[in-house]
């Protein structure tokens, strides 16, 4: 297994991966879109897992500064099984070990995926405890679109 920054090229098929690991949710629920993925192939903290040129999961994050440290922020992780996504989340790690970024947080759900429960164990990621509150703005919001991008 091979983990990588992913490229243009890649788009399409991350996509379809998401819509696989993630079925049937409303379109809102969707990160892989080509925008949100041109935006995340430059951060440098987001990664493919590619076996062979099978795309089999991948993670988008990128680097928020809070003032006086940065944090790497993931905002989906999506992959085939365990190993994959123990894969992503070391990469993720070192990325922002790499680029001295001390803290690592990651938006799941707890208990929806076990193998990714298992994989933020083995890699060190806790469960902070607590809840983000959400307010969706403007048109958006005014047309019932109740789910924000970090959901």
């Amino acid at each position: 297994m091979h983990y990588r920054f992913f490229e243009e090229p890649d788009h399409e098929e991350l996509a379809a991966l998401e819509r696989r690991v993630f079925p049937e949710r409303p379109e809102t629920f969707y990160r892989a879109t080509l925008p949100a993925l041109r935006f995340y192939g430059r951060s440098g903290h987001s990664f493919v897992a590619d076996e062979g040129g099978n795309l089999l999961g991948f993670v988008l994050a990128q680097a928020v500064w809070q003032g006086d440290r940065a944090t790497v922020l993931a905002t989906r992780i999506a992959a085939e099984n365990g190993e994959v996504y123990t894969g992503l989340l070391r990469a993720l790690v070192k990325s922002a070990y790499d680029a001295n970024a001390y803290e690592v947080a990651l938006l799941t759900e707890p208990g929806e995926r076990r193998e990714l429960d298992r994989a933020l164990g083995e890699t060190g990621l806790q469960d902070s405890g607590r809840r983000l509150f959400v307010r969706v703005l403007g048109g958006r919001g005014l047309r019932g679109g109740d789910r924000g991008v970090l959901e």
